[in-house]
């Protein structure tokens, strides 16, 4: 569960950060749905995380190849949400697709820098053995 307070605090900061770009210093290149991306990935990512959990507790599931099917999971989903949004709002389309992307990248690095910690604290476990 330190995973879930970590990914809550960083999109609280991601939503700090957009409110400052666009209500302080009044910058254009922020999409006014930002709020609804950085929700829509922080549900994502929760989900799927705690589905994670759920499926690691399974002994006959290889728990090596979770992290890589949550990221292709949360890949397809990301491209089918920005596909409906896209059909349903397609004013302003530039701009969404840039700001979902570049939230998205923000996402993926975050999770994959907290995966790699994980990982080397596992590997150093690993080695004093």
């Amino acid at each position: 569960m330190k995973e879930l307070s970590k990914i809550s605090v960083f999109t609280g900061i991601l939503i700090l950060v957009s409110y400052c770009l666009m209500e302080v210093f009044k910058f254009s290149f922020v999409h006014p749905a930002i709020y609804q991306i950085l929700g829509f990935l922080w549900f994502l990512y929760t989900s799927i995380h705690i589905t994670h959990l759920l499926v690691a507790k399974n002994p006959n599931i290889e728990s090596a190849i979770l992290p890589l099917v949550g990221l292709g999971l949360r890949f397809l989903v990301s491209l089918f949400t920005v596909m409906i949004y896209l059909i349903k709002f397609p004013e302003n389309s530039a701009l969404f697709v840039l700001n979902f992307m570049a939230a998205y990248l923000i996402y993926v690095v975050f999770e994959i820098t907290a995966l790699l910690s994980n990982l080397r604290r596992n590997s150093s476990q690993d080695q004093n053995t």
